[in-house]
């Protein structure tokens, strides 16, 4: 089988999961080829070695790449995102002419725009494509304050509709999301539920052995730590609120590792709160993360009270569990039905710092009971969620489209 992935998005960016299902394609014996932007992921700028330019040939271990012209942008600003994304959309139909020949189109979606030229390139081969969707938009641009109700609200709502109808078939990451898009009317049979994954090769239990000194954090206290993306969503704010309540306590430590578009905010806020028990360490790499992770009592996930905090399923609840690590979880929908369902964590109710004091607060009293948690979510991952389960369930899916 001839596979043809068109992402916006690709290494060096920070894309495990499309890393990852291209080499077990390419193991499984399958040619895959991928039509992608110049690198400037997260932070809005071109990676060391790569600069503008409308067309370039790259490889990422034996993975051909053809890379298009994309306009670099990290921000809130509606417009500056909407000519980040238009851009490659629009210079990805000047680079699909050099995929050559392909039995599918693989397509990873945010952003919505990425649908255009998906659309576009499988009617002119006359081949299907199978859409991977991560995020509703555009209800996610609006969670995310990056769009307002109005025409271009419905523009957009109107190019999503599109693309649903003309894709072979859909996945979506949680049952959830898969709800909200037959509400929509979009096909049952049409979607498939085919949840994200870790990297196995870095996320599996670690020793905390000498962690916290490393990093400078805390010893014989509490340690409840957010680690992941600090963006609008994420109503990271709830958790400053709530470590605000717990000042008094001396044996509960706050940690925040990641940054994103409010990081900024939550370091002022953390100032005008005058918070002495949160302790930020910024952007690490994501080797880095499975000791941080280990050196944590409790991690927290906040997603706003919103349509897509309640279908969004963060790819790094999985690496929690597949490192053994106890969860609470403060959202709607998706994120909390996943811990409840396997017993790796407790869930609350979002946008209450009262609540999320309450339940640290609680949990940081039962050690035996978060290790039990941790040990559940370890095994779940084993059960269901490992790279070679699911990315075999999503080949075998990529195989069927294709009549291979």
């Amino acid at each position: 089988m001839k596979i043809a992935v068109l992402t916006q998005y690709y290494a060096p960016e920070p894309m495990v999961k499309l890393t990852s299902l291209t080499r077990r394609l390419v193991e499984a014996g399958h040619q895959v080829t991928v039509l992608t932007a110049i690198p400037n992921h997260p932070h809005g700028v071109y990676y060391p070695g790569y600069r503008a330019t409308f067309y370039q040939r790259d490889r990422h271990m034996t993975v051909p790449l053809i890379r298009t012209y994309v306009w670099p942008y990290h921000g809130n600003v509606t417009w500056k995102r909407l000519v980040n994304y238009g851009s490659f959309a629009l210079s990805a139909l000047y680079g699909a002419p050099t995929l050559g020949d392909f039995d599918l189109l693989y397509v990873y979606h945010p952003p919505l725009t990425i649908g255009l030229p998906a659309w576009i390139i499988s009617q002119l081969r006359h081949k299907p494509f199978l859409y991977d969707v991560q995020d509703i938009w555009p209800d996610a641009g609006v969670a995310a304050g990056a769009i307002s109700a109005g025409v271009l609200y419905r523009a957009m709502r109107y190019l999503a509709m599109l693309v649903y109808q003309r894709a072979a078939a859909i996945t979506v990451i949680s049952p959830e999301f898969q709800d909200i898009l037959v509400a929509q009317g979009v096909p049952r049979k049409k979607t498939h539920v085919v949840p994200n994954w870790a990297d196995d090769t870095v996320y599996y239990p670690r020793s905390a052995d000498g962690v916290r000194e490393r990093y400078g954090l805390p010893s014989g206290v509490f340690l409840a730590m957010y680690a992941g993306n600090m963006g609008s969503t994420h109503g990271v704010e709830y958790l400053l609120h709530a470590a605000k309540l717990l000042g008094y306590k001396r044996d509960i430590h706050f940690v925040l590792v990641g940054t994103g578009p409010e990081y900024e905010r939550m370091r002022r806020l953390q100032d005008e709160l005058a918070l002495t028990n949160v302790t930020f360490l910024g952007h690490k790499p994501h080797t880095e993360m499975p000791e941080l992770l280990a050196a944590a009592d409790l991690l927290v996930v906040h997603m706003r009270r919103s349509p897509l905090g309640a279908v969004s399923l963060p790819s790094r609840m999985l690496a929690y569990m597949a490192c053994g690590r106890p969860m609470l979880v403060a959202s709607e929908g998706a994120p909390r039905a996943l811990v409840e369902r396997h017993a790796c964590g407790f869930g609350c109710e979002p946008d209450s710092p009262h609540l999320l004091a309450q339940a640290i607060a609680s949990l940081a009293t039962q050690p035996e009971l978060l290790a039990r948690l941790g040990t559940n979510g370890r095994n779940a991952y084993l059960q269901e969620y490992t790279e070679e389960i699911v990315t075999d369930r999503l080949i075998s899916l990529m195989e069927s489209i294709a009549g291979t």
